[in-house]
């Protein structure tokens, strides 16, 4: 006999308020009779992620004197917007982002990624996504509001401070995980959706997702951070930013030029969503668009972002590069470091046109953008037919959308229409469990070996290659632009007289690996990919300081 639950809440006006979960559980939702109004709740899909984890407030270091932050503890958004450059004059040098306080109309000061993190998810306006805006003036218009709701607002000062010290749990998560030797996602796959429901709370909402917050009602409708619908949000800011950028340039006031980097940093969170596997295909407007309950959208639109975001996707860009991008929760995966530095690269190429259009006074169209380039082929990785990547879950064709037929065999290159969004969703809660994509590595069994007498030196090479720090090895397998996640790592070893060692590096037992990449790292510090070897190579020198 099933077990009756009482709805999470009832509405003055007899509205019953629960969460879409519980339609598929046993003991469902009870409703009293004919008549009631039920409202569903659902966390959305953006909860803990590629973008979430971020520093709480800090006091910002001075520009020079200060040493070396390791990059890791800012998070993944955070890490990719705190390791640009930026610069503030002709004869400027630079300064790292994280290292400079961008000081907002409202009173906050926040550094370039903690904007890049907050951009969008917390922030903006839920009625209004940017990419909605019929044309590039009013997709300007809806940027400036989103961006408004951070810079302006005096509520934002004190919120914005809230949020930031909430993610410090994923932070702190996540570099024990890194710590460890342990891949990241596994840090925030034990947090769930814990952080989102206090989220949920900060911004004006209930401990339990009802009633809605700001960062839920923002998750609904959050087709600004995917394909094509990200790339207009992002140009609508960029575009923003560039023409602040050149008003700093004739008043000179370095007050409108941190304005313009503020903005830009607002619209970038736009920009490296797009390098995020799960942000690539996803359909998420047009499921929102074609299925009955917009909830029930946002369920299925994290299912295959998930899928993708887990197993990665090949990708291509206009200069023809290749590369491999898994999405949220690993950036810092080792299997992500080509993705991680791809991502970097862009959003420094978008900071460095904010400052160009402060020196020169003029700014490229957005046609010459130079993001344009670097981007990920989205038209490419969305074509369904094409066997560079495993089957999409799902598949927008104009107006309708295809399902694949078979939704655990991520091989079946069958879709269909025939299919309705709350059945759907009830079979993938009940039985998602998907298959390896073809192509997919299983991780290594074994660990590197060092050779006793393979150190190659016996010269101390700071700031690592000192006695008393320690060094440990763990490699993956790799195949054309697949590659498996690392195997185990071998014990630390102390360092005292001996560096720069020699490894044994064992083939794969399966021969479907034609290379191997070896990974290093030393104590308390995040593992770094320091070279590869060939089928064929078992020996392996580590050379890199």
């Amino acid at each position: 006999m099933s077990k009756v639950r009482a709805p999470q809440s009832v509405a003055p006006d007899g509205k019953i308020h629960d969460r879409l979960d519980y339609l598929f559980t046993e003991e469902g939702i009870p409703v009293p009779g004919d008549g009631a109004e039920l409202v569903l709740v659902d966390l959305g899909d953006h909860t803990i992620k590629y973008h979430k984890m971020v520093t709480p407030p800090v006091q910002v270091a001075t520009r020079r004197g200060d040493g070396p932050r390791e990059l890791f503890e800012g998070g993944e958004h955070m890490a990719i917007g705190d390791s640009v450059t930026l610069y503030f004059s002709g004869s400027d040098t630079g300064t790292p982002a994280w290292q400079v306080p961008l000081n907002l109309p409202n009173g906050l000061a926040l550094t370039y990624g903690q904007i890049v993190a907050l951009g969008g998810d917390f922030y903006g306006i839920p009625d209004k996504p940017i990419s909605d805006g019929a044309t590039a003036a009013e997709r300007i218009a809806r940027f400036s509001a989103a961006f408004n709701s951070l810079a302006t607002l005096p509520a934002s000062n004190k919120e914005a401070h809230e949020i930031l010290q909430v993610m410090q749990v994923e932070i702190d998560a996540a570099n024990q995980a890194i710590n460890d030797g342990l891949p990241a996602h596994e840090a925030y796959d034990k947090l769930g959706d814990t952080l989102s429901l206090k989220w949920n709370v900060i911004t004006g909402g209930g401990p339990t997702g009802i009633p809605l917050g700001r960062y839920l009602k923002l998750a609904a409708v959050n087709w600004d951070h995917f394909g094509s619908w990200a790339v207009l949000a992002y140009k609508a800011g960029h575009t923003a930013a560039l023409q602040q950028a050149i008003k700093a340039g004739k008043s000179g006031q370095r007050q409108d030029l941190e304005l313009a980097y503020a903005m830009n940093a607002f619209a970038d969170h736009f920009l490296s969503d797009l390098f995020s596997g799960g942000h690539m295909r996803t359909p998420r407007k047009q499921l929102h668009d074609t299925v009955t309950s917009g909830f029930v959208s946002s369920f299925l639109s994290r299912y295959m972002h998930d899928e993708d975001c887990k197993f990665g996707l090949n990708v291509n860009n206009t200069q023809d590069d290749n590369w491999h991008a898994y999405g949220d929760k690993r950036y810092f995966d080792t299997v992500d470091v080509g993705n991680r530095n791809r991502v970097g690269f862009i959003v420094q190429s978008s900071v460095d046109e904010v400052f160009e259009s402060f020196l020169y006074g003029t700014a490229p169209t957005p046609d010459e953008y130079a993001a344009n380039s670097l981007l990920p082929d989205l038209q490419a990785v969305q074509n369904h037919l094409s066997t560079a990547n495993y089957s999409p879950l799902f598949v927008a064709q104009g107006s309708t959308v295809l399902r694949r037929q078979n939704i655990n065999d991520l091989n079946d290159r069958h879709w269909t229409a025939d299919w309705w969004g709350a059945t759907t969703l009830a079979l993938l809660k009940a039985s998602y469990n998907p298959n390896k994509p073809i192509g997919y590595l299983e991780p290594p069994t074994v660990s590197p070996v060092l050779q006793p007498n393979g150190w190659q030196s016996h010269t101390p090479s700071p700031p690592n290659w000192v006695d008393g720090n320690a060094v440990r090895y763990a490699f993956s397998y790799t195949s054309g632009l697949n590659e498996s996640y690392a195997g185990p790592w071998s014990a630390f070893v102390e360092l005292q007289g001996s560096y720069f060692p020699t490894l044994n590096v064992p083939e794969d037992p399966s021969g479907k690996a034609s290379g191997r990449n070896i990974f290093r790292q030393f104590r308390n510090t995040p593992p770094t990919l320091v070279g590869s070897v060939a089928r064929g190579v078992t020996s392996f020198i580590d050379r890199q300081n």
